[in-house]
């Protein structure tokens, strides 16, 4: 009989048969070794091995043996048998300890707890249910708590220290168990910072920062079901997108996406189709070039960086490294759904993946309390810190003591820059004159009020410019200096990790 897809009988029998394999390990690499030997003396005395490399021509031909048998074991070293013996207990004991937490969850469910499916797969103890009851009357009791003269704050971080400490299948129970009353007052309490009224002196609410770590902890690993509970009691944690001037106008005026209807999608991209690479970023219906120009100038300079920064959670949420201004880090978790308009990504999408959208998401929760209103319009300069934990500037020249200074627009100059390992942001005026005469090669990517990011330059000295709206239908802008002057203004430089 199976659980959850599991015949714990069967695998507990497999780990009986792994210990007779590992047992035996040994004696076989002893046979193996002593026909092969045999082998060898029966070459043709002009093709047998020397002793330094003993046996190479037969072992090059045998599956899985790379080198000498009886040589010594190196890093590069395929395993002979005898060798597999710690392998296979290694084994064991990995299939063993998931074992003891897949009984666990069997006992848990039949105990009366709730179970999601994905508690099977977790790499964890065994749930307990007096922490799940525990954990429950915690919460419940905050209602009745006398939270005494200094506030409540020592309560709510006693609570939330004993909410992130459940393993993921126990912190599920209790989502799915608690009256929703009690957990949508607990996301009030922990977002209260006034004092009594009487007492000045009160200690309310969690700060930012442990407020967010506490909901980015439990989001990342309770049962996709309970996701919608979970927002009602701790909406903080889905950015709104009705304050936003894509939603407000219908279509994002810059590229005519159309932003009518916008609502909460699961996407059917996976996260990373292939490496990341900046031609995979599309800015779609925001309003937020800013950013998406600063995303894509980092992941110009340093794709590897980018992937790093952004993983995917066994319950389908989506954490995403985040820097505050402190130059502290965080990873932001979000909800696996993203923006769409009748079928069409709003959001920030890829090219078959779905990974620039949720960096958009985390900056949108991280940046302020306005959502993706709060990413509206903005400077690449504000955006940087968030990226990498790295300040930068405007890239400018000239001046004495701070005035007369410009900005250097001198793409040789930018080229240095750019070669030191910088990313670089420009933005366009905002003056729509300036598309009336432009160069035909230019119309289909240039837009005033905009932002771009450098993507290199050519050998006859010219700049390679990026629309954050995408490679495809917007090609690079491949500018003269004279060009770059005239249409293009604000430099920024940052550094990338």
């Amino acid at each position: 009989m199976t659980f959850r897809g599991f015949d714990i009988d069967q695998l507990t029998t497999f780990t009986g048969t792994l210990d007779t394999l590992a047992t035996h390990a040994g004696g076989l690499h002893t046979q193996l070794s002593a026909l092969l030997n045999g082998a060898q003396q029966n070459l043709p005395a002009g093709q047998r091995a020397s002793s330094d490399t003993d046996l190479q021509q037969l072992v090059t031909v045998v599956p899985g043996l790379t080198t000498s048998p009886l040589g010594p074991a190196t890093a590069s070293t395929t395993l002979m048998p005898g060798r597999l013996t710690a392998e296979l207990g290694s084994m064991r004991a990995d299939i063993k300890r998931r074992l003891a937490q897949l009984e666990g969850v069997k006992a848990f469910e039949s105990a009366g707890y709730p179970v999601d499916d994905a508690s099977a797969f977790l790499d964890e103890a065994p749930p307990d249910g007096g922490k799940v009851d525990a954990a429950l009357k915690a919460l419940h009791a905050l209602k009745g708590t006398d939270f005494g003269f200094n506030g409540d704050t020592d309560d709510l971080k006693k609570l939330s220290a004993t909410l992130t400490g459940l393993t993921g299948a126990e912190l599920d129970a209790v989502i799915s168990k608690a009256d929703s009353a009690d957990l949508g007052y607990f996301g009030q309490l922990i977002n209260q910072h006034g004092d009594s009224g009487w007492n000045p002196f009160d200690s309310n609410g969690l700060s930012t920062t442990d407020r967010d770590s506490t909901l980015d902890t439990l989001l990342s690993r309770i049962g996709p079901e309970n996701f919608t509970k979970f927002l009602s009691a701790f909406p903080s944690v889905q950015p709104i997108f009705t304050d936003s001037q894509a939603y407000k106008d219908g279509d994002n005026k810059q590229n005519g996406t159309n932003t009518s209807g916008i609502q909460w999608q699961l996407p059917t991209e996976p996260l990373f189709n292939g490496p990341v690479s900046v031609d995979d970023i599309n800015q779609n219906g925001m309003y937020d070039c800013w950013y998406i120009a600063s995303l894509s100038a980092t992941a110009q300079r340093d794709p590897k960086f980018i992937q790093e920064g952004i993983k995917q959670n066994p319950n389908g949420t989506v954490s995403v490294r985040v820097w505050d201004q402190q130059g502290h880090f965080r990873w932001v978790t979000v909800t696996p759904d993203l923006l769409y308009a009748n079928g069409n990504p709003v959001s920030a999408d890829g090219n078959g993946d779905t990974w620039p959208g949720y960096y958009e998401k985390a900056f949108a929760l991280a940046f302020g309390d306005k959502g993706y209103g709060g990413i509206d319009n903005n400077n690449p300069g504000k955006a940087f810190p968030y990226l990498t934990g790295h300040t930068g500037g405007d890239i400018t020249t000239g001046g004495f003591l701070g005035f007369g200074k410009h900005a250097d627009k001198s793409i040789p100059d930018l080229k240095k820059t750019f070669e030191s390992g910088k990313a670089i942001t420009v933005l366009t005026p905002d003056d729509d004159n300036l598309e009336k005469n432009l160069p035909d090669r230019m119309k289909q990517s240039y837009c005033t009020d905009h932002a771009y990011y450098v993507r290199g330059f050519t050998a006859d000295g010219k700049i390679v410019l990026g629309n954050p709206w995408g490679t495809s239908g917007y090609p690079p802008l491949t500018l003269t200096q004279d060009e770059f002057d005239t249409y293009f203004i604000e430099p920024q430089e940052f550094e990338v990790p």
